[in-house]
């Protein structure tokens, strides 16, 4: 473990994660990730950004497109929070190291969030958005990615597009991925006291925010109930002392299970999502493994 990942840990846990029996109060905690998002890292040299406009009229929502020059692929990045917090800019270094990263142009979406819209208001925006990229770009060149609740979401958006006959990416990405909303892996409970973020508490009063009533184990919100076959291959991040290791090794061993092509990567003593926190060695380390994924998977054009 690095210095900055011990440093980062210790603030995690005495800073961020919940004490046992709070309440999530979603305004504060939106307040809070606004205020740590202040001060924002610079773009990486060469890295562009075009914020794109809701357009309600063709059931878009707000997005940005963070791009090299020549871009050699295109990736759709969907941000984590629980699906009630975070937004564009609170995931805007991660989408920005990994557009330089792949020589990729990133599509950045701000899906609605909970509880003001609960599930599958997330779904929906993501598909929207999937459809439109499909208009002039083959499904062949582009790669999904996600962290955490972004990464549930990558899936179920790749579900429901596979509903609609829409052809499936190149690959897609997911950091700590929450794909079960019903936590029921055991880690939820055996890493409760090693994960420097959340709590069981935490996680079901998020859930309960997404789901509005909503049965935990419908597929369009917890996407590990789903069918995998067909889903293009996965490359998935955990770590070891997260609530949501579960999560991620259950999904793997689904993938392959079903014959989709599944990789898993774990790593012991770092927080949640280590991969977006950019200053990170060991983000550094798990980035370039994403680069070499992307690169695989979308030759250069």
């Amino acid at each position: 473990m690095s210095i900055q990942a011990f440093f980062t840990c210790w603030y995690l846990r005495t800073r961020f994660k919940p004490r046992p029996g709070a309440v999530i109060r979603v305004g504060e905690a939106r307040a809070r990730m606004a205020r740590l998002t202040r001060r924002q890292l610079p773009l990486p040299y060469g890295v562009s950004h075009q914020p794109l406009a809701a357009q309600p009229e063709r059931g878009l929502c707000p997005a940005e497109w963070l791009s090299v020059q020549d871009p050699q692929r295109t990736v759709m990045y969907f941000h984590g929070g629980g699906y009630f917090f975070c937004n564009l800019e609170t995931h805007r270094p991660v989408v920005a190291s990994i557009s330089r990263r792949a020589q990729a142009r990133v599509l950045s979406v701000d899906y609605r969030l909970a509880p003001e819209h609960p599930c599958p208001a997330a779904v929906e925006d993501a598909l929207a958005w999937y459809r439109t990229v499909l208009k002039d770009t083959p499904a062949q060149q582009i790669v999904m990615a996600g962290d955490s609740a972004g990464a549930g979401l990558v899936l179920a958006c790749l579900q429901a597009a596979q509903n609609e006959g829409l052809p499936m990416p190149a690959g897609a990405v997911l950091f700590s991925p929450w794909v079960d909303l019903a936590g029921a892996g055991e880690s939820i409970q055996t890493q409760a006291k090693a994960d420097v973020m959340f709590t069981p508490e935490s996680l079901h009063h998020a859930a309960q925010f997404y789901l509005n009533g909503r049965a935990a184990t419908d597929p369009l919100a917890s996407p590990l109930y789903a069918d995998m076959k067909g889903m293009p291959p996965l490359l998935i991040f955990a770590s070891q002392q997260e609530i949501l290791l579960s999560d991620a090794t259950r999904l793997h061993d689904k993938a392959l299970r079903a014959g989709v092509s599944s990789q898993l990567i774990l790593m012991s003593d770092m927080p949640h999502v280590w991969p977006v926190m950019v200053m990170l060695p060991e983000a550094k380390v798990s980035l370039r493994q994403v680069d070499a994924f992307m690169r695989e998977r979308v030759p250069q054009v």
